[in-house]
């Protein structure tokens, strides 16, 4: 394994294959019109896909340091199973899981207790940092740590977790007595958790609300870090790279029906307007695309401009999946219209993740000032 990792053209085909794998399973087991069976039935998720993936694949473990006996992969290896899923919307906290590992990876040794039990234990994870009226704004975190260095009790309300009715612990950002904002993990099984999911907008991602009433917590990151904006960051970049391959897959989709539907005898892909029209959209996914790879760079690097990479991906990636599920809304016709059709599907997913980890706005305006502009 550790020569592969300092060969580039070795671990650029073992992260070939694993995308292989995974894709493989996924185009089995959900594909769309599984999602769309999955996301209105009473768990929202697929437990036996999950299973397989996790307990077969060994999903959960694959860019968990080798001394904590995961296989130590790069982050790649991770971005690359967030891409698949998001291609396909499918439900569940397969996603939240490799983003908290990858967020508890840049937390550092702190945050090793933690991915030990990932893969002993199997856990799922989901990441709570929303609050009701303060939204996303780490410097407005209400919710309360109580407690001393081996024992703390969380008491406050996460609002907007994804991935909470398919996960076994969530990872908190709070506040303790000395105002300090940190990162505490909390076994939603707990005494003092109630968890209320949702079917929102989006219904291939169901969100939930966390309430925390005393409850058992440890803490991630050490004191004097920044844990809550890492795990903020790592969010952002999983929107961003979900967006980016959804995106591709929506203009897919698209382009293939207008390879097939025809009108006065002919494919409708042949009209000129048509062309040029999924080709602007080819471009921007090519963009999205882009800057989803800068971000992965970003990440694997370690590099201080996470923060604003993170932001801006997930800014490009997600407007331009929104832009893509529109049109193909609209290139459809009139079957693009029907509220069964796989578009809406996308389009809901987009603006789903326009809103979470901070509406546009919020965004941009957090952007320019990363940026000193």
């Amino acid at each position: 394994m550790t020569e592969a990792n300092t060969d580039p053209q070795p671990a650029a085909e073992e992260l070939a294959q694993i995308r292989a794998s995974v894709a493989e399973v996924l185009d089995e087991r959900a594909d769309l019109r599984r999602t769309h069976e999955v996301m209105v039935g009473a768990q929202g998720h697929d437990p036996q896909l999950h299973e397989l993936l996790t307990a077969e694949l060994g999903l959960l473990g694959l860019v968990v340091p080798e001394h904590l006996g995961g296989l130590g992969l790069d982050v790649d290896a991770a971005t690359a199973v967030i891409e698949e899923l998001g291609a396909r919307l499918v439900p569940g906290a397969l996603a939240t899981s490799l983003t908290a590992i990858l967020a508890g990876r840049a937390i550092g040794p702190s945050a090793e207790p933690l991915l030990a039990r990932v893969v002993d234990e199997q856990l799922t994870l989901a990441i709570a940092l929303a609050e009701d009226g303060t939204g996303w704004d780490l410097e407005q975190t209400a919710t309360r740590a109580s407690g001393t260095v081996d024992e703390w009790a969380l008491t406050g309300t996460k609002t907007l977790v994804a991935g909470a009715e398919a996960a076994r612990v969530v990872l908190v950002t709070a506040r303790d007595r000395g105002g300090e904002l940190a990162v505490y993990a909390v076994d939603l099984a707990a005494d003092g958790v109630d968890v209320q999911t949702h079917m929102t907008l989006d219904q291939t991602r169901r969100l939930s609300t966390v309430h925390l009433r005393g409850a058992a917590a440890t803490r991630v990151d050490a004191p004097g870090g920044e844990g809550a904006r890492v795990l903020l960051d790592h969010v952002r970049a999983m929107l961003a790279l979900e967006s980016a391959a959804a995106a591709r897959a929506c203009l897919d989709l698209t382009v293939e029906y207008l390879k097939v539907r025809e009108q006065f005898g002919r494919p409708i892909g042949s009209f000129q307007a048509l062309k040029h029209r999924c080709a602007d959209l080819a471009v921007a996914v090519a963009g999205a695309r882009a800057t989803a790879d800068h971000l992965v760079t970003t990440l694997r690097a370690g590099a201080a401009t996470r923060s604003h990479d993170a932001a801006l991906a997930k800014l490009v990636c997600t407007d331009t999946l929104m832009t893509v599920a529109a049109e193909a809304i609209q290139l459809h016709g009139g079957i693009g219209f029907t509220f069964e059709h796989d578009a809406h599907l996308f389009f809901k997913r987009g603006k789903s993740a326009q809103l979470l980890a901070g509406s546009p706005s919020t965004v941009r305006a957090e952007v320019a000032a990363l940026a000193g502009l």
